[in-house]
């Protein structure tokens, strides 16, 4: 089982400087990547129709800002344009920045429909033989 994390493309080409390492966090304003810390997962961009799995990262770790001022030190890191609806609100208590690396882009796919956990990921079983030997070889995320 692979998890699936969704990331919204809509407004912001996301994957695209994720893919390019220009995005170096993904951020989030509660903890919901926090069980993936530490594994592989792939990457699906929405906001165009049906998800569309672009690549795959690991997880590295989590920080957690609690005030804008904090926030402005790493927001370059996630491509986060200002006064975006990503960017730090006037109501927001904290931002999750999640370190991500060791990206490996693939063909993009749509997965099938799988078991969805809201609107953040969702669980992806390969069909045997999809996903070669080699790719969970590569799963080891030591560094």
């Amino acid at each position: 089982m692979i998890p699936i994390i969704f990331i919204n493309c809509k407004h912001f080409p996301f994957i695209d400087q994720i893919i390019k390492n220009e995005k170096l966090i993904e951020t989030r304003t509660r903890n919901t990547l926090r069980a993936f810390i530490g594994q592989r997962v792939f990457l699906a961009e929405t906001g165009h129709g049906r998800p569309v799995v672009r690549c795959s990262v690991v997880i590295d770790s989590v920080s957690v800002y609690h005030s804008r001022s904090a926030w402005e030190t790493v927001r370059q890191l996630a491509c986060i344009p200002y006064d975006s609806k990503y960017d730090w609100k006037p109501e927001t208590k904290h931002k999750y920045a999640y370190s991500i690396f060791n990206v490996i882009p693939c063909t993009p796919f749509v997965p099938p429909e799988g078991k969805r956990h809201g609107r953040v990921s969702m669980d992806y079983n390969p069909v045997p033989g999809f996903v070669s030997e080699n790719y969970y070889n590569t799963l080891d995320v030591h560094h």
